[in-house]
Parts: structure tokens; sequence; C-alpha cells
């Protein structure tokens, strides 16, 4: 049965008085933090969880401080193999704000208009009594660029400083509305142009971020998202962070220029090899860096005010960005550079502090999990998966059989559909043999073990998850004559 918006929201506004008295009067805020094109390897939480040959990929002693997103980790919940569902922007952040995946919203590729007839998370929590707002980078209105406070704006209550899309380095205000601060020619640009610690992207929204969430005035619980458009491309930051990191020792990961013939599900060959540049990445870092200090400000508020132990703070990102890996940069193939994401919850009321999820999650996760985390009404329709009990206090079950997120490539036409479970990836594709990824003997994911000896059976069980997702889910792509002949081969062995 699928729910209207308007049947969801009377159906969400009677469950959640039910739902909300397990929390007194005093109900969570929500801040959910995203950043775009985050390699989650720049994060000390996630190296952390790794042996370090894996997490200095670009060089011994190669990394940045992280200490206040590795505080939120610490004292929450980090996803360890968290995907983005589909790993460009828009149908990525289509899916996380839904909880569908991204054929089913409007959006299955960039600059497209979510469809407004499925509830999303601001249109849940409006219903739950909560002030909602969006501040930095939406992607989900169309091609409008910058457009502030767009048409197509899901719903968010407060939306003055949420902007359709660009990756702008320089935010003002004049008189009372919000413009790109650099100008080439009267149009925008994507300059830093002296951006400082109050007109930079990343520190212009964070302010705004901090105005909403202290606001005097209001006594409702708040649904902030801050969609910080960095570490995305160009590679430059406002300084000090501009040239902070130039002294560090930057080295080609250990997969690039490998003389490996490359998966054909890759994609365009002309996009290989970019030449490695230590000064991208240190302008990167310096983005990361710039990230973190201005969430430690944030942190820094919720304590002061009262309210750090009431929020539930969430993070994570649309996609990653590979940064060399496998001779590319960016985004948009099912490697783990690009696919996988940050992932970090946080509410001490409800998520034990010092926990690692092993288990895939998939952004399509985010908007039933976080409603599950509040108590609040799910909705039949989702796709996603509330996972609010399994992450709150995670323990292995060596009984149970790994559970499996499933990702695709962004467009209108298949080129590959992929699912993960929590040591293998299965890759199927138009253009390419079944490919299987194994995390624990090939991290780097050189090398295809579909077929070899102590794989039996995996790439069987994978492939019917995926043949059963796309029943389940009506996802065109499986109709490819190409992609089913693939899993039925798989599934004939």
């Amino acid at each position: 049965m699928k729910l209207s918006i308007r049947s969801f929201i009377l159906t969400t506004l009677l469950l959640s008085l039910f739902y909300s008295r397990s929390f007194g009067n005093d109900r969570p805020n929500v801040l959910l933090i995203i950043t775009d094109e985050h390699n989650f390897r720049t994060l000390g939480c996630y190296r952390d969880q790794m042996p370090r040959w894996q997490g200095e990929m670009w060089g011994e002693d190669a990394v940045v401080p992280t200490p206040h997103i590795d505080r939120i980790a610490d004292e929450g919940v980090i996803c360890t193999r968290a995907y983005a569902t589909s790993p460009v922007c828009s149908p990525c952040r289509a899916a996380m704000i839904t909880g569908r995946y991204p054929h089913a919203t409007g959006v299955p590729a960039n600059d497209l208009v979510l469809d407004r007839s499925i509830p999303t998370l601001a249109d849940r929590l409006n219903a739950a009594g909560y002030r909602t707002s969006f501040i930095g980078k939406w992607h989900l209105g169309g091609t409008g660029k910058p457009e502030w406070a767009p048409k197509v704006d899901g719903g968010f209550e407060h939306k003055q400083f949420m902007f359709n899309r660009g990756h702008w380095k320089k935010f003002v205000i004049e008189d009372g509305i919000p413009e790109v601060g650099a100008r080439k020619n009267g149009k925008p640009t994507y300059d830093v142009d002296g951006a400082d610690e109050t007109t930079f992207s990343t520190d212009f929204l964070t302010d705004r971020a901090l105005e909403f969430i202290t606001d005097e005035n209001e006594n409702k619980p708040f649904l902030t998202v801050i969609s910080y458009p960095d570490p995305h491309g160009p590679n430059t930051v406002r300084p000090p962070y501009d040239h902070r990191f130039d002294s560090l020792r930057f080295k080609p990961p250990r997969t690039y220029d490998t003389g490996l013939p490359p998966p054909l599900w890759l994609g365009d060959p002309n996009a290989a090899h970019p030449p490695f540049r230590g000064s991208l990445m240190s302008s990167y870092f310096g983005m990361v860096q710039c990230i973190d200090d201005n969430i430690g400000r944030i942190l820094d508020r919720l304590k002061e005010t009262n309210q750090l132990d009431n929020t539930l703070i969430v993070l994570t990102s649309d996609h990653g960005d590979l940064c060399f890996e496998h001779d590319r940069h960016n985004k948009g193939n099912p490697y783990e550079g690009s696919a996988r994401v940050p992932m970090i919850f946080r509410l001490p009321d409800r998520i034990a502090a010092k926990q690692v999820y092993e288990q895939p999650v998939g952004t399509v996760d985010l908007t039933p999990t976080i409603m599950g985390l509040l108590n609040l009404a799910e909705n039949p329709d989702d796709h996603g998966r509330n996972l609010a009990s399994k992450i709150s206090a995670p323990a292995p079950d060596a009984s149970s059989e790994s559970e499996v997120t499933f990702l695709r490539n962004a467009g209108q036409r298949p080129q590959w559909v992929a699912a993960i479970d929590s040591r293998y990836k299965l890759i199927v594709s138009v253009n390419d043999d079944p490919w299987l990824f194994d995390a624990v003997d090939d991290p780097d994911e050189l090398l295809n073990f579909y077929r070899r000896p102590g794989t039996e059976g995996v790439a069987e069980r994978l492939a019917h998850a995926l043949k059963q997702y796309g029943e389940d889910f009506d996802d065109p792509y499986f109709e490819n004559k190409k992609i089913s002949e693939s899993l039925d081969s798989i599934l004939k062995q």
C-alpha cells in the first residue's frame, strides 16, 4: 500500500504523539552533516579501523587530523561498510533524503527534479513537530545554479541558505540575501577570491547553522541539514588551510599506474591516469580539516546551549573521491574510494559509545534509520532499512548471514549494478564479465575473485540478492538483457 504525503503526514502526526512519549517532552534534535565527494580514509576514525598501509594511502604519515569528527565516532557508532546507493551527487542525495532507491525518486542522474509525491525526511519531521532547515548544497531541484531557496526544496521550512548546486568557495550576504561572493564578468565563479573565516563557504554555512540551532525564540526540536560543498573539487581552500599540508610527502596510491588492465565496467578510458599531484592532495586535506574545525565549532555551541547530548548527530557524504586510486579522480564507479562513504551516528541516550557496525549500510537506509532512532513512525513504502536497533548497540552474531546493500550506476541507462555484504562486492555490468572483490584478501580491489577457489557460493548468493532487489523495487536496470543474462549465468553455476 502506497501512502500519499498527506496521508503519511496524518499518520505520522498520530503515531509520533505515541512514540515521542519515550523521550518525554525533550525530543532529540537532529543534525545531519553531509560532505561532498569525501574519501573516507581522510578521517582518523576510519583509519583507526584498518591497517596502517590501508589508512595511509597517499604515503606514510600523509594524514589529516580530524579530531572533532573522530569524537563523534568515538562517542557513538561508526559504520565501516557504508556506501553511496548511487555514487554520484543527485541520485545519492535523493535516496538519502527519501529512503527510496534513486530510480524511484525521479532523480536517477544529476540535475533532475525530486519527485515531491514522496515524503522526505523534512516532511516527516515537520509532521512530528520539528522546525526544519537545510543549509548548503541541495542538488535535487533541477538545473538551477546556484538558485538560492530553490523552488523544489524537499519540504524544508527554512531554506534561505539552501542553494541548488555548485561548488562555490565564497559567500556573502547582500541586503539580507545570500550571494556567491566571487564573480568574474558579473557571473559567479568557484574562485576563493580572498575568502576568509566568515566568507569561505564552509565557515559561512557553519555560521548560518549555528544561528538556526541556537535560536532562543524557538521551543521546538530542530532538524538541521548542513550540506558542505567541499571537499569536492576544485581542490582549493582558504588560508591557512591552503598550504598547511604542503610539507607532507605525498605519494601515488598503490593502485596508481599498476599496468593492470582496468575492468570494462570502469567506463571511459580517456578519464584514466591523471598525473599525480601532491599539491592537489594537500588542498584536499586542507578542505577536510576546515570542515572538521567547523564541526568542532558546532559541537562547542551545542554543548554551550546544553543541546549536545540531546541531538542526534549524523555525518555522511554523497559519494567518495578516488584521489588517484585506480588512476582516477572523483566518483561514479563501485570502487571503494568512489562508493564507500563515512557514516557516523551519535545520540548518547540511544546509541552506545565506541561502537563499530561492520555490516553494509546504504545511504538509502539513512532516513528510515533516523526515524527509527527518534522512535517515530516508519513509512511502509520505504526501500531503505531501519537499522536503528542494529546500530544502537551492535554485536557480532556468528549465526546470522551477512546483510546486503545494493548500488547502481547513476543515469538513465544501465552500466553496472552491485551487491555488497560484510566482505564481498559483486559487480554485474553490461559490458564485462562478473567481478567479485574480496575486502579481506584484496582490499585494494586489484583482483577479480569470481570463480576463484575459496569463494564457492559467494557470487551466487549475492547474485540472488541482486535479482531479488530488482524484482522487489522494480529497478528498470534489471530489464536489460545483458544484466539479466549475467545474473542467470552466475546462478546456474
